[in-house]
């Protein structure tokens, strides 16, 4: 017997980051409000690291705190939640868990690779199985699933896309049809000690990383490398180490900046709760480089090189699409992605046969810009943590 469990209490849509965003949701709808940002910087906020694989036609580079996987976890114990999070190879088991959540009446959070959601039109080359969204509907009859994802608006896939989606073994992070399962605290309170363990966290994987591809080292390290991009990356492989750099730190459900705009409100809300004015002050040394990283961005897809800048144009138009929501979007997503393609392919000789040189300089030497300033930050945020720990001794 086909099974209809849909929510229609559930009207909670749209926001910034694809893990806090689904939390905030789930949080709302249980009566406890919070912000994004909050949540960001109890699950120890911003970040760095360059990863690149065999497998990978172009490296990732990640902006967010990222010292394991259990983000949405520890972010649900220094709220007084209890969040597990279930994992298996079992499509059949991975469903079933699923529709045991909406049988509770509760949405869930899950992970899927974004490339197999239709609702992106992404290339499917374009594998990424760290996304979270939030289910809050099954029609087995139809054979739809109504999703919350940072649109504006709910979109529904199919079963089959959906179970395509969370099954995916492509890096990075194949998603194994993870989900989060939630118990909720009657209320939010008592958020000093989380806030606190969190900015610790924050810079000390910053300054002090467990390798050096990750943190101020990590930045370090791409910069260096940005220079040998066109020997390490042929043809249009070069194109999308440029492409994703912008899509990452603008694009890719950071708030933009990299995280760094809603780091600094987090760190806003948090000299409240603390009472610590000094908190102000390095949420400002923060939005300074929530510019440095916007600055990173525009210099990998330049106003310079003109197909590099329509390109840009059209994935800031291509977004616009997608969170909006409008008729017809996924077809204008679509339309973009045709001229997208024409023009990636255009960037891809005219990367091989012009001077790259100057547009590498350029971004590195604002990535290095960028670094300084997060130097800075980071150090500040020890020190000011620091001495708290000593005044509450």
């Amino acid at each position: 017997m086909a099974d209809t469990l849909i929510i229609n209490r559930f009207h909670e849509f749209g926001g910034k980051h694809c893990e806090t965003a689904s939390l905030k949701k789930l949080l709302d709808f249980q009566g406890l409000p919070i912000s994004e940002e909050m949540l960001l910087g109890l699950g120890g906020g911003v970040g760095f690291i360059y990863w690149h694989m065999r497998k990978m036609p172009s490296p990732f580079i990640g902006t967010r705190y990222s010292k394991d996987e259990n983000f949405l976890v520890t972010i649900c114990k220094r709220l007084g939640a209890r969040a597990t999070v279930t994992e298996t190879s079992s499509p059949k088991k991975g469903y079933d868990e699923l529709k045991a959540i909406l049988k509770t009446g509760d949405a869930a959070i899950c992970y899927c690779d974004m490339a197999y959601l239709p609702y992106f039109a992404l290339p499917e080359i374009a594998h990424f199985g760290g996304h979270a969204f939030v289910v809050f509907g099954l029609d087995e009859k139809n054979g739809e699933v109504y999703v919350s994802d940072r649109a504006s608006k709910p979109v529904k896939v199919s079963l089959e896309d959906l179970q395509k989606a969370r099954g995916s073994r492509f890096p990075p992070f194949p998603p194994k049809h993870k989900l989060l399962k939630i118990e909720y605290p009657h209320k939010i309170a008592h958020l000093e000690k989380g806030i606190v363990e969190s900015v610790r966290d924050c810079y000390t994987n910053m300054l002090k990383p467990p390798i050096r591809n990750i943190g101020l080292t990590g930045m370090q390290k791409w910069a260096d490398t940005v220079m040998k991009w066109p020997q390490q990356f042929k043809g249009s492989s070069f194109c999308s180490c440029l492409f994703n750099a912008f899509l990452y730190i603008e694009i890719g459900g950071t708030g933009g900046s990299a995280f760094r705009t809603m780091y600094a409100k987090f760190l806003e809300e948090a000299s409240i709760i603390l009472d610590n004015p000094d908190l102000r002050n390095v949420a400002q040394m923060f939005r300074e480089s929530a510019q440095a990283w916007s600055q990173i961005a525009l210099s990998a897809l330049p106003n310079s090189w003109s197909t590099l800048k329509r390109i840009r144009e059209l994935t800031i138009e291509k977004d616009a699409h997608f969170l909006k929501q409008e008729p017809n979007a996924l077809k204008k997503m679509k339309h973009v992605n045709s001229e997208m393609n024409n023009l990636m392919e255009k960037a891809a000789v005219e990367l091989h046969t012009d001077d790259v040189k100057p547009l590498l300089s350029n971004l590195q030497q604002n990535i290095l810009a960028c670094h300084k300033l997060e130097s800075q930050a980071f150090h500040e945020l020890s020190r000011i943590i620091n001495n708290r720990g000593k005044r509450n001794v």
